[in-house]
């Protein structure tokens, strides 16, 4: 059901319908609850449509704010792929900036961690259960992905730390040479020294898809969805609009 305003009888709203927002949407319906999922676009138009394609059950690390300075430094040069800002933002977000930084500390990082390996521990299964009640169990694919190297001391770095994850969490990985590497992907480049192949992931064959079905699946379930931006709500009596 798509509407431009909820019923009043709303309890619950969930504020954007990429495939994270459809699938807390979903498991809210499926408890009972009345919800409506609200986006300024139709559901999975945006990142959803066309991300990685990658259920990371490996993903235990959070991302942690640099500590090092010549870290720090090259970020904030503000050329890097993997972070972007505008400088007139700073001023706005410094204080969320400092809390990620004092909460990337060693000490507080590791708890972290644990506590968010309990979370990702659970993603493939409940990404397994919502896509069978969402008839969607055949755009999941097994057999995990890799993670290529150029140099050996990324590689080594990177295969230190598998080892520490498959110790404390329980995940399964390969270690490729450079010659295992080619025999898996013969059209990669071959100055590749080796990978890691992380075997407990699912991909997505479409991510947009599997958005959908699970979209669809949320309105099988009595939920709603209103097109719209969340920073127009106002207050109208007891409900919103």
């Amino acid at each position: 059901m798509t509407t431009d305003r909820p019923d009043s009888s709303v309890d619950t709203i969930v504020l954007g319908a990429g495939i994270v927002g459809v699938s807390v949407a979903a498991h809210v319906a499926k408890r009972g609850r009345s919800v409506v999922l609200v986006d300024r676009r139709l559901p999975g138009e945006e990142c959803s449509f066309g991300n990685g394609g990658l259920i990371q059950r490996e993903g235990v690390f959070p991302h942690a704010f640099p500590h090092s300075i010549p870290d720090i430094l090259r970020y904030g040069m503000n050329r890097q792929n993997d972070v972007r800002y505008h400088p007139l933002a700073l001023l706005q977000v410094a204080p969320f900036l400092f809390s990620y930084w004092k909460n990337s500390s060693p000490q507080k990082y590791l708890s972290l961690v644990r506590q968010y390996a309990k979370l990702i521990e659970h993603s493939v299964a409940e990404h397994q259960a919502l896509a069978a009640a969402a008839d969607a169990s055949h755009l999941l694919k097994s057999g995990g992905w890799l993670r290529a190297f150029r140099t050996h001391k990324a590689r080594d770095t990177r295969l230190k730390q598998a080892e520490v994850m498959r110790s404390e969490f329980g995940l399964n990985y390969r270690s490729l040479d450079a010659v295992g590497l080619q025999q898996e992907e013969p059209y990669l480049a071959p100055e590749m020294v080796g990978a890691i192949d992380w075997t407990d992931p699912f991909r997505i064959e479409s991510p947009h898809a599997l958005t959908m079905a699970y979209f669809a699946l949320f309105q099988k379930l009595g939920g709603q969805f209103v097109q719209g931006d969340a920073r127009t709500f106002a207050a109208d009596g007891g409900a919103g609009r």
